[in-house]
């Protein structure tokens, strides 16, 4: 009967053996995966914080060679005055460096409200007058020289 105690007692303490070498083992692999994780955490960190800096540089060095832009009021003038001595949007546009739907906005508001019959209604105003006109001569151009 002792024997029976004492193999019992030994099979008891193998296994507890076992599952202590086998706990251990984990937890050797558990303190790998943090010091990976804090290594990794640490580059990312880095990162960020160079991403961060150059950034910030760049952001510096294009408001630094931003040049600064004329008053709206005066380039409304020019665009209105450059439309009345007969300049094409698109020439206006690259001499203000803007859109030409920005042209044609500014020019649409100079001009204010039509008075044409009937132009209100379908939107027309006279930025559209003028790229129309401007679509026709294109179209003329291209057919003719054919």
């Amino acid at each position: 009967m002792t024997t029976y105690l004492t193999a019992g007692v030994v099979a008891v303490l193998i296994a507890q053996s076992v599952c202590l070498w086998r706990a251990l083992s984990r937890l050797s692999a558990i303190e790998r995966f943090e010091s990976r994780l804090s290594a990794l955490a640490h580059t990312i960190v880095l990162l960020t914080d160079a991403t961060e800096t150059g950034l910030k540089d760049l952001a510096a060095r294009l408001a630094a060679e931003t040049p600064a832009r004329p008053s709206g009021a005066g380039r409304q003038r020019r665009v209105v005055g450059a439309a009345r001595r007969g300049r094409s949007v698109a020439d206006i546009a690259a001499a203000e460096e803007l859109a030409e739907s920005e042209v044609r906005l500014r020019l649409s508001l100079a001009q204010g409200p039509t008075t044409h019959s009937g132009e209100e209604a379908r939107g027309q105003t006279a930025a559209a007058r003028i790229a129309k006109s401007e679509e026709v001569a294109a179209w003329q151009a291209a057919t003719t020289s054919r």
